[in-house]
């Protein structure tokens, strides 16, 4: 029978030995398996309330958000690929401390802060239970790189017990979970755009090959008609997959034959791949120099000014031009982006040249503060005084006019530069937001909204509104390039498609909470702290609903690291953005600690979702 009571809703099934009881508590599911014959339980996913005295706990990965504290006495059953994400804590985040810098690998960084004692690791073939009931383990990669998923009839059911496999009726709970690298592709993890949705496929079709007749997820409604779900959240995965292949600009970078390993991982082999023909492209102008990723505008006079300066090869190369003469001097520098190939040396170059740094405001602050942030390939170069561009405003430069603009394109932390010439077709610097083949999407943790008025419909926008002629530059490609408005017009066509297919495939009322992992954070993602020491942090939050909010937010100390803040709640109308102070006081131990919150609003509920890392020395 099915008893519904207001938060908390309990499945009984009482006509065997067994009850399956299922609480769908607000941060995630406990199921509870008690056999009456015995003295003992089986929990799935979580530990709840219990007068047993001793069982199981079974859990199909390793993150956090998902996972409560676990009584000694019960045994714990985990996947044995996920071990050292189970056990060696410690280790994890000394590291993450220091690699969060130059990261490229994109996973996500909702591991345990404490490890967990596992008593039994178990393989794809496994079988655990009690004695009356077996449960059948099998491997179903996809949210997580280990998971696995527990098969078992009870009460004359198959049920299935998938994790974060899928989410209700043919829904994932995020997408970004899903980066990581194509090694038969030669992709890495930054360019792996849902790199798992081909293992999520696959453990998908092991399950409905099992012919379950209900599943058990960790989060969102039992799932009443496992085939109908599965089938339905494989066509949107093969959907949204399809979408981004046809306007990818890794086709450009990484050629056809690349693309289409990619592309028959998810869609199946012998599938029909549709890529984007490449756009008009030419030589570039020759009063702008390009050396790898960065460029520079040269004046009639001989002065430059510097787009981007990633790497010591290009320093170098700016420092050889002036001291020949080539260039006079360099008058300014202008960063695209925030990634370390076009950032890491700006700060060493500024300093050579005794120039200013331009950036537009919406990423000034992640440039002078890097350290603040955890996004993909920051660098820890700090530049000091960069002189913050309104979106929008325009400069005088010799007889240049230049105009800068804040375009989130390949990531948010993005701006480009309108570039007039007189008697020259005007060139727009996008740094890495558009290639001849398509648009820079491959990176999920790069932010990339589907908002109408920001990301890539933001990008098109102002693309269609440039001057006539205006050229492209990536600094990745050796060319200028420009859409026709047929190809611009296809470009904006499948981006409102994929819009689609997202608000489809997650759960939540805005896509935008499925594919940004940022929308909440701590600021500073990062603090340096003496022993004892007090400090205020941030959690700042992104409404992205269409509806007003109001967002809770519950601290966690760590160890001896305390929290001096009650829970404290913020209103957010549509839209809005905001933040919550929260006191912290270092332990006097030297060491690393990581401070996590829950973050819960109506309809979303998220347990230790969001981390800080403090380092006391």
């Amino acid at each position: 029978m099915r008893i519904l009571i207001l938060w908390l809703a309990v499945i009984q099934l009482i006509n065997g030995a067994e009850s399956i009881k299922v609480e769908y508590h607000t941060t995630g599911n406990l199921i509870s398996i008690q056999n009456f014959g015995g003295s003992s339980s089986v929990q799935i996913y979580r530990f709840g309330k219990s007068n047993q005295k001793r069982g199981q706990v079974l859990l199909t990965h390793h993150r956090r958000d998902v996972i409560t504290e676990i009584p000694k006495s019960i045994q714990v059953v985990a996947p044995k690929k996920e071990e050292n994400l189970f056990s060696n804590t410690k280790d994890y985040w000394k590291t993450m401390s220091s690699k969060r810098f130059h990261y490229y690998e994109q996973q996500s960084t909702k591991v345990l802060v404490e490890p967990i004692k596992v008593d039994k690791w178990v393989n794809e073939g496994d079988v655990v239970g009690s004695s009356s009931i077996k449960f059948q383990v099998i491997e179903t990669p996809g949210f997580t790189r280990g998971a696995v998923s527990y098969l078992a009839v009870i009460d004359g059911k198959r049920c299935a017990f998938t994790g974060d496999l899928i989410y209700g009726d043919g829904k994932i709970f995020d997408l970004y979970s899903f980066q990581d690298a194509i090694p038969e592709a030669k992709v890495g993890g930054y360019h792996g755009y849902g790199a798992r949705l081909a293992n999520l496929i696959n453990s998908l079709e092991k399950i409905k090959a099992w012919k379950p007749d209900i599943i058990y997820p960790a989060r969102g409604p039992v799932i009443d008609n496992p085939k109908k779900a599965i089938t339905k959240l494989v066509s949107r995965v093969q959907a949204l997959y399809q979408n981004y292949l046809s306007t990818n600009a890794l086709h450009w970078y990484f050629k056809e034959e690349r693309m289409r390993i990619c592309g028959e991982r998810v869609l199946g082999k012998g599938s029909k791949i549709n890529l984007m023909p490449y756009c008009l492209h030419l030589d570039t102008p020759d009063w702008i120099i390009q050396y790898s990723t960065s460029r520079i505008i040269v004046a009639d006079n001989g002065h430059g000014f510097l787009i981007d300066c990633g790497g010591k090869n290009q320093f170098e190369y700016v420092k050889d031009l002036v001291a020949k003469g080539v260039i006079k001097q360099i008058d300014g520098i202008f960063v695209t982006h925030t990634h370390d190939d076009h950032s890491h040396m700006v700060k060493a170059a500024a300093e050579y040249f005794n120039c200013p740094v331009f950036a537009t405001n919406e990423y000034k602050d992640v440039l002078e503060n890097p350290g603040r942030y955890l996004m993909p390939g920051l660098t820890k170069n700090a530049i000091k005084d960069i002189k913050g561009m309104k979106d929008g405003e325009a400069m005088k430069w010799h007889e240049y006019q230049f105009t800068f603009r804040f375009f989130p394109g390949q990531m948010y932390y993005h701006g480009a530069l309108l570039v007039e010439r007189p008697k020259a077709n005007p060139v727009f610097f996008i740094g890495d937001s558009f290639a001849p083949s398509g648009i820079d999407d491959y990176c999920l943790l790069n932010r990339n909204l589907v908002h109408d008025d920001s990301g890539y419909p933001r990008c098109f926008k102002i693309v269609r509104e440039l001057p006539r002629n205006t050229w492209l530059i990536n600094q990745h490609v050796p060319y200028v390039f420009r859409f026709s408005e047929k190809e611009l017009t296809y470009l904006e066509t499948q981006y409102n498609k994929r819009t689609k297919i997202l608000r489809d495939l997650f759960p939540w009322d805005n896509p935008n909470y499925g594919i940004d992992e940022r929308w909440a954070t701590f600021y500073p993602y990062g603090s340096r702290m003496k022993p004892g020491e007090t400090r205020e942090v941030e959690v700042r939050i992104v409404n992205h609903s269409p509806k007003q909010r109001i967002f809770k937010i519950t601290p966690h100390g760590h160890q001896s690291a305390k929290i001096l803040s009650k829970p404290s709640s913020i209103f957010l109308k549509p839209r809005a953005e905001g933040a919550v102070k929260i006191k912290i006081q270092a332990p006097k131990v030297p060491g690393i600690y990581i401070i996590t919150a829950d973050i819960d609003s109506e309809g979303m509920h998220f347990r230790k979702w969001i981390e800080t890392i403090i380092e006391v020395e």
